[in-house]
């Protein structure tokens, strides 16, 4: 009976020492948890936004907004919209209504005001780095740095990227350059080209095939870009797999939707749309040339020329989008699914530069 009892107190103690260490293990992993929030809370960031705002020359740099003035009013325009807006932080996450409660109660908890976080995006576009060295720049974790450039790139799309437009036929005749005054060219509205942009090659076989161009040797994703004589980008397409045609992606985009009657389209050889411009009663300029022609006639020759002089400010104006360097190289797969968003949206700053023929590169 002795040993019973003596049996039956160990087991108790055992059983309350268990329940002391759980308690204790809670208290251990509480306390983790605070020493890591408070060395999260006293990481600070390394980039002094001041340095954006010294000068139009610096702005530009760091951003690719031509002026201070011009940061400063389009952050102003956006910072109600994006004040409002949840960060990304995937579609499970962000787009459950179960936790729109739980979020409204910390929403204006940023660990970035929100000046940081649009100069943060405007930087990855602007130079294209890694969200870890974002993230050293700004004292905030990887994922908070892609959440952010998210959630932003989002907004200056349908924001931004209404800077693209289709002027009227009137505004364009009134700001013709002077290369177009007095000559057969004087109704063109449109000069288009394709440029690609380098993709990670994809995992996916099928995609990888379709986006693989051989005299790049590069997996690319591909874009039609129009302006009009001035330089002022109009139009930009969704991205294509690299190996897409130049008339392909003109007829399958909506381009032609653009299109009204007695317009004039100025392109290279490769776009061979000119029926497809008569259906809607527009006309083609493009560099002459035929297949079994060694040799062009001297009005042939000439009228390449007149093209190829005009047609150099759709060049500008892609390359004036490629300063933008995340467009210059490769896009990781992980933003792939925003390409789109990142192409019209730096073609929107690129229409707050100064008309093209005027602009030095």
């Amino acid at each position: 009976m002795y040993i019973q009892d003596t049996d039956c107190n160990n087991n108790r103690e055992v059983t309350l020492l268990r329940e002391q260490v759980k308690k204790l293990q809670k208290e251990v992993n509480m306390y983790k948890s605070a020493y890591i929030r408070s060395l999260n809370s006293k990481r600070k960031t390394t980039f002094d936004i001041n340095i954006i705002l010294q000068s139009d020359k610096k702005c530009k740099f760091y951003t690719g907004i031509p002026k201070v003035d011009t940061f400063n009013d389009l952050f102003a325009e956006l910072e109600q919209k994006v004040r409002q807006i949840r960060h990304w932080k995937g579609p499970k996450r962000t787009c459950n209504p179960l936790k729109n409660r739980k979020y409204t109660q910390s929403k204006t908890n940023r660990k970035l005001s929100l000046k940081f976080e649009f100069a943060l995006t405007l930087m990855k576009l602007r130079f294209g780095l890694l969200f870890e060295d974002l993230a050293d720049r700004f004292g905030i974790s990887t994922t908070h740095a892609s959440n952010i450039f998210t959630t932003w790139i989002k907004v200056f799309s349908s924001t931004i990227g209404a800077l693209v437009f289709n002027p009227s036929k009137e505004a364009v005749k009134t700001n013709l350059p002077p290369s177009f005054k007095g000559t057969k060219y004087i109704d063109v509205r449109h000069i288009i080209d394709c440029t690609e942009v380098f993709l990670e090659r994809p995992n996916n076989l099928e995609v990888a095939a379709q986006t693989w161009i051989d005299y790049k040797h590069h997996n690319t994703a591909k874009y039609l870009v129009s302006i009009n004589p001035s330089g002022l980008i109009n139009y930009v397409s969704e991205g294509f797999g690299g190996r897409c045609s130049d008339k392909y992606i003109t007829n399958n985009s909506v381009f032609l939707n653009i299109i009204e009657p007695y317009d004039c389209v100025m392109a290279d050889r490769g776009f061979t749309i000119r029926e497809e411009l008569a259906l809607v009663r527009a006309q083609l300029f493009i560099p002459p040339g035929r297949r079994g022609v060694t040799q062009m006639s001297t009005n042939e020759v000439q009228q390449t020329k007149d093209i190829a002089n005009r047609r150099i400010h759709i060049e500008q104006a892609i390359r004036r989008m490629k300063y933008f360097r995340i467009l210059k190289y490769e896009v990781p797969l992980t933003l792939v699914q925003h390409l789109d968003s990142i192409f019209k949206t730096i073609a929107g700053i690129c229409n707050m530069y100064p008309p093209l023929p005027k602009y030095e590169t």
